[in-house]
């Protein structure tokens, strides 16, 4: 249908002008179009001669053109509703809300009337505003919320890194006092991570313990929420053992009492004092419930003073108007002249800032949680182009009602009034069920992520996300519903009756609706490519042998106070006992203790270098070692078979000749060609102690199942003295909780106010390793499943109502003999077609996007071929079943009722 308005002539006008202006009502355009332009020119070279501000010109000009537009339009919708309610008296307050009941009961008979389409709408708004709101809400608690510290921007936490490889360690007790007395920081301070037994209250409880140097606080910017925090006379050697606990602590501990206070707590055998409470939240390390003076006791200690002794943890609080960007090159500077002063062991290492943050999250969290962000978007997007080809479709097919509407007299504003109710009440419907699918899928969220997401337990809703997601579905469900009724009011209805109603739309409303499906494919296809290199990067990660088996084995660790266990000679004979009387337990396979359990699961590293017998401590001869001590039997316990030698035994002792096991890529690496076995290395800038190696095992994953292969050496307990803890391991076949009953009533035997701490079964500890990949690939995957079934429902929709609309066409066809094959051939192209392109669009797009995963994937490239291969495959296959179904309905069309009803 053509506009039977002549075009506006602008003239000089402003462009912009005359485009507002074609907004106008048609009558009005046709009258005053001309005049109202001729106007506006007038205005504007008036302006420039007077030489009067342009942008004044234009504020005045938009708001006439505007203000005029929207007047216009409301008088002629008036018009229009007053002719068709020509016969009713001016209504009453009591009778306007009648009348807008019946506009509800005739709204939902409305939607009732089209339930599949009203079901298919709300669904489609509420999974995109459910699934963004929930992912924003998890992405804001943990990137993006302030943390509960004063200043937070200014914390830096001072690292020391290698800058050939990256590997990055904490401070020297020299360096701490060098970042101390710098200029840059208010304030620096130093502090060491350990374990204390809180004991004299029934079962002792293990507790995790920060001991922090003065100014500590002052570098947090937290001030206890109740008492004081630890002062200068707390530090004093003989000063009386001051504490300062967390809120979560004082709440478990005492119950939130006001006395917690100044009362006295017994840890590791010392009574200590309790001086302040934190505020809740304010914790630094993570996990820390309790912070002790660091008192530096031995600072005459020549291993304290060396510079590649990196024993501490630092945080700094840089002075206000201090940038990070100042502070990086002071600090690198500071580096610089200690790798030049001490270049034997402080060539490369420089000294890094690094924004609280960043420390705090690490790489990989920012960059999954970014990742499920682009992804939940990009559903958020397809549900929103579903909802709007969903609209355009019910309301082409509604042409021939409209007009029936009109032509019985019904105003234009009536019209669009009753498509804007129908429009907003599937948008309100879509919100309501998608605030409560937000709410529900923020709980999953939080359940399935990994343990290491700091802050994520504190996710809840987001209002600004939820406010975002909400505004977007209404205003499409709103435009898209609204528009078409609209220009279905504008039109010639006896023109829309006479060409029969289901071909008076035209090809453009055809082809916006199949660019739609088309673009719902193709972000259909990049969700798909997404949860395709997730699956399979978890597939291959669970596939990956840890190096040992973990079925059957608990681990729990254990801590000796100093204070009982302050020699040797006591520390071995209960690791070594212990390990003992486990192993000769019944149902016991083997049972070990070590300083460290592979795969993440606690303990303690030690990072060292090595160099073989007879070779020069330097860069090129030195390997890089992880450092284990163990026990006899800890090999057995983890199921590492011992390729090569023999286990360590009882005579492996501080009597015996120095022994080592390592593993095989230690020993290619430091003997690359010879047989390790006997041959002999020293750790070469602490121990300095010749072992030989007695036993060479298999590569095992210590970091994690994402671990990659590293050098790693196990030393016996009995010849490193002053062990005060370890990890005892257990293989048995009783199950994980009658072997934690052996493992406590053997340990009471020994000293029952030790308290065991981090149990955990191996299994449990592989599939916690693979915890992030799990949470991306099944995000992703449920992403993806939904952005299919919505791509499916829109080449459902548009199908269903192309066969629909083609029913006089097909009719013909087949009563001139076409056969029904032919017919299913024909929608069966168009699918393909559409399919072809949403396919190849949306495989370039992931092609590009997918590289910003790479980094979390394992051992799957982000241009996988296989993944991108079957993402097409899949997607075009999901697009021919869907058209299935319009395909037999127009196979079956009766020629005879097609043009009988034309």
């Amino acid at each position: 249908m053509t506009d039977p308005t002549p075009p506006v002539k602008g003239g000089d006008a402003p462009g912009l002008i005359r485009a507002l202006m074609r907004l106008y009502p048609p009558d009005f355009r046709r009258r005053y179009g001309e005049a109202m332009l001729a106007f506006q020119r007038e205005r504007f070279d008036e302006a420039t001669r007077a030489g009067e501000s342009r942008l004044r010109v234009w504020r005045r000009a938009l708001g006439d053109v505007t203000a005029t537009l929207i007047a216009e339009w409301a008088r002629e919708l008036r018009a229009g509703e007053t002719v068709y309610e020509s016969s009713r008296a001016p209504l009453g307050m009591g009778e306007r809300m009648s009348f807008i009941g019946r506009e509800i009961v005739q709204t939902v008979r409305s939607l009732r009337r089209s339930v599949g389409f009203s079901v298919a709408t709300i669904t489609t708004l509420a999974l995109g505003i459910g699934a963004t709101t929930a992912i924003f809400s998890v992405v804001h608690s943990v990137l993006l919320a302030p943390l509960p510290f004063e200043h937070p921007e200014r914390i830096v936490i001072p690292e020391a890194q290698l800058m050939t490889t990256g590997n990055a360690w904490g401070l020297t007790y020299a360096d701490f006092m060098d970042w101390r007395d710098n200029h840059v920081f208010d304030a620096v301070a130093a502090y060491q991570g350990t374990d204390m037994d809180l004991t004299g209250a029934g079962e002792p409880v293990r507790v995790s313990v920060a001991a922090v140097s003065p100014q500590f606080f002052d570098a947090l910017g937290t001030p206890p929420a109740k008492g004081r925090a630890l002062r200068a006379v707390d530090f004093d050697v003989n000063a009386p053992r001051a504490i300062v606990v967390s809120d979560r602590f004082w709440r478990d501990q005492f119950g939130a009492r006001a006395d917690a206070v100044g009362s006295t707590i017994e840890m590791n055998g010392l009574k200590r004092q309790i001086v302040g409470v934190l505020p809740a939240g304010a914790r630094w390390p993570i996990d820390v419930d309790v912070w002790v003076p660091l008192r530096f006791t031995t600072e005459q200690d020549p291993d304290l003073q060396r510079r590649d002794n990196f024993i501490f943890q630092g945080i700094a609080r840089l002075k206000s108007g201090v940038s990070i960007e100042h502070t990086r090159t002071v600090m690198a500077a500071l580096a610089a002249r200690v790798a030049a002063e001490q270049p034997a062991i402080r060539k490369d290492i420089t000294m890094v800032p690094t924004p609280i943050m960043e420390s705090l999250l690490g790489a990989t969290t920012p960059r999954v949680l970014w990742i499920l962000l682009g992804a939940v978007s990009f559903l958020l997007l397809i549900g929103c182009v579903n909802a709007a080809n969903l609209q355009l479709a019910r309301a082409t097919a509604r042409q021939r009602e409209l007009a029936v509407r009109r032509a019985l007299g019904a105003s234009r504003w009536r019209i669009v009034r009753q498509a804007f109710i129908e429009s907003g009440a599937l948008a309100l419907a879509g919100g309501a069920l998608g605030v409560l699918m937000a709410r529900l899928l923020v709980t999953v969220v939080v359940a399935a992520a990994p343990p290491d997401v700091p802050r994520i337990e504190q996710a809840t809703l987001d209002l600004t996300a939820l406010v975002f997601a909400l505004a977007a579905s209404v205003a499409v469900a709103l435009v898209f519903g609204v528009v078409p009724a609209v220009h279905a009011a504008r039109g010639d209805p006896h023109g829309v009756l006479a060409d029969g109603g289901t071909r008076a739309s035209g090809r453009r409303g055809a082809k916006t609706r199949r660019t739609l499906v088309v673009v719902e494919l193709a972000l259909s296809v990049i969700l798909l490519c997404g949860a395709g290199l997730a699956t399979r990067s978890m597939m291959r990660l669970r596939g990956a042998d840890p190096g040992f088996q973990t079925r059957g084995v608990l681990t729990a660790s254990i801590s000796l106070p100093g204070v009982r266990y302050n020699t040797s000679a006591k520390t071995i004979s209960l690791i070594y006992g212990l390990r003992d009387r486990l192993a000769a337990s019944p149902g016991v396979d083997a049972a070990g203790i070590a300083s460290a359990s592979p795969l993440g699961a606690g303990g303690f590293y030690l990072g060292r270098s090595m160099v073989a017998e007879g070779r020069e401590p330097s860069p090129a001869n030195e390997v890089t070692i992880n450092w284990t001590v163990v026990t006899p039997g800890y090999f057995a316990a983890l199921g590492m078979p011992i390729v090569r030698g023999r286990d360590f035994t009882a005579r492996d002792d501080s009597a015996s000749a120095p022994v080592m096991i390592v593993n095989e890529y230690f020993a290619k690496k430091m003997f690359p060609g010879e047989n390790a076995l006997g041959k002999r290395a020293m750790s070469s800038r602490d121990e300095k102690i010749e072992r030989e190696i007695v036993g060479v095992v298999n590569d095992v994953k210590y970091y994690g199942a994402r671990d990659t292969a590293r050098s790693l050496v196990w030393v016996p307990y009995a010849q490193r003295n002053a062990w005060h803890g370890g990890i005892i391991t257990v293989r048995a076949r009783g199950g994980p909780a009658a072997t934690l009953a052996l493992i406590k009533r053997e340990l009471r035997t020994f000293d029952g106010a030790i308290a065991l701490a981090n149990v955990t079964t191996m299994d449990d500890a592989l599939t916690r390793s693979m915890a992030s990949n799990r949470f991306v690939a099944i995000l992703l995957g449920g992403f993806a499943a939904l952005a299919v079934l919505l791509a499916a429902v829109g080449v459902l929709g548009v199908l269903s109502y192309t066969v629909e609309r083609r029913t006089h066409e097909l009719g013909i066809r087949i009563a001139l003999g076409a056969a029904r094959a032919d017919v299913v051939r024909l929608v069966m192209i168009e699918t393909l077609g559409m399919a072809a392109v949403g396919v190849a669009l949306g495989l370039g797009a992931a092609l590009a996007l997918t590289r910003l995963a790479g980094s979390i994937l394992y051992q799957v490239r982000a241009d996988d071929p296989l993944t991108f291969a079957t993402v097409g495959v899949v997607l075009a296959a999901v697009a021919v079943v869907a058209a299935i179904v319009p395909a037999r309905r127009a196979a079956r069309v009766d020629p005879a009722i097609a043009l009988r009803s034309e």
